[in-house]
Parts: structure tokens; sequence; C-alpha cells
């Protein structure tokens, strides 16, 4: 199996963002809840009070990039194409980040435009750097 640096075709960038959305979606709702039951075991979950719905779609909105960013790796490395797995990891996870903060700093939209947004550019922020390094 000889990885190719030939430039993907449209079926595999669709396969690939099939499995960012895939990866992302499990792996948003696995740390989302992951974390929701460690700070309701520790007993912050109850002074969070709604605070704690916020801070379980922050955590969405990261998992969904990291896990976007292995979603589209994944599905890259199945099809042979060249990329860097971590890069787009990391890609997706900090713009996952940075827009829980400039949107909450900035007050722009509530929850679901904060979702929304996010969900959006992680997905090409992870797509985009799992290529960029070819």
């Amino acid at each position: 199996m000889q990885k190719t640096s030939l430039p993907p075709s449209p079926f595999t960038l669709l396969f690939q963002v099939i499995g960012a959305i895939i990866g992302g979606l499990l792996f948003g709702v696995l740390l989302a809840y992951l974390v929701s039951v460690a700070l309701m075991a520790v007993g912050v979950a109850q002074q969070l009070g709604m605070g704690l719905l916020s801070v379980q779609v922050f955590l969405a909105i990261i998992g969904f990039g990291a896990g976007a960013g292995l979603g589209a790796a994944l599905v890259g490395r199945l099809s042979r194409q060249t990329g860097n797995l971590w890069l787009a990891v990391l890609a997706g996870a900090v713009t996952g980040a940075l827009v829980v903060l400039a949107m909450g700093l900035l007050r722009i939209g509530g929850l679901g435009a904060m979702l929304w947004v996010g969900l959006s550019l992680t997905l090409a922020a992870a797509m985009g750097a799992y290529y960029l390094r070819r």
C-alpha cells in the first residue's frame, strides 16, 4: 500500500467530509458527556446550574473539531492521501477553542449560533490542516 501525493478526487473529499462529520459528532458528544459526568462526580455541576449546558456546548465544539480532524485523517489515510493527522486534530480543536473564546468574549449570538459557527469552522480547519503539509 503506497501513499500517493496526487490531488484528492472530489469523491475522496466528500468521503473525508463525511468521515470528519461522523468523527466529530462522536468525539464531541463523548467529550461533553465525560466531562459533564466528571463535573457531577466532584460536585461542581450543582454550582454551575444551567451553566453546565454552556460548558457542554463549549466542549462539544472543541471535541467536534478534534474528532473531525481524526475522521478526515483516517479517511484520507484509507484512500492513500498523504497528510498530517496530528495537525488536523490540533487545528480542529484549536479552532473550536478560538470560536468559543471569540464569540463568548464579543457576545456574538447565543449558544445555538456559537454551535453552528463552531462546527462549520472546525470542520473547515480540520480538513484544510490535513492537506496543509503535502
